[in-house]
């Protein structure tokens, strides 16, 4: 009897701690402006984006009213041209603005990468500004650079020139 007890216990034990190991994988769905979904899920070295397997991707923390978040966009516009089929972009916008004043600001800037309203996502904002180092406050804009096999490279608060967007964008291609 003691024997299937502690069998018993131990099947439960194991059965919850794969539960519990499940559970703690952080994913996330986010829906971009235009309606498409972009799933994340939590790796150990970095962050899988199923829809962009095999490309760098660039996770954009951005503020619409934030001056260096504005001059980076014709920027993100350059590199998203010149890297049609080995670069995503992926901007959240992350100052509260609603989902059809994002939308709106995207036209107006004619963005041609992914953007986000964060106001929809807000788990995600802080899921990234915790990894990031950042408690309380997000240095705008914050940007994620992860290669093409989903290793997240580096966080970079402040705003980056062309030339080192490019210079990026080729490190994680390689």
């Amino acid at each position: 009897m003691k024997r299937i007890i502690f069998t018993f216990a131990l099947t439960l034990i194991m059965s919850l701690s794969t539960l519990y190991a499940e559970e703690k994988t952080p994913t996330f769905t986010l829906t971009t402006i235009d309606n498409k979904t972009i799933n994340i899920t939590e790796t150990k070295k970095g962050l899988d984006l199923k829809e962009f397997k095999d490309k760098a991707v660039l996770i954009v923390l951005f503020g619409h009213r934030c001056p260096p978040c504005l001059r980076e966009i014709p920027e993100f516009i350059k590199l998203k041209d010149n890297h049609k089929d080995d670069l995503a972009i992926v901007a959240l916008e992350s100052q509260n603005y609603p989902s059809d004043a994002v939308k709106l600001f995207a036209q107006e800037h004619k963005i041609n990468y992914n953007v986000i309203a964060g106001i929809n996502h807000s788990d995600f904002i802080s899921y990234i500004a915790r990894r990031a180092g950042y408690n309380a406050g997000i240095p705008l804009p914050l940007l994620i650079s992860i290669d093409k096999y989903g290793e997240v490279q580096g966080v970079q608060a402040g705003e980056l020139r062309e030339d080192e967007l490019e210079f990026l964008v080729t490190d994680l291609n390689e």
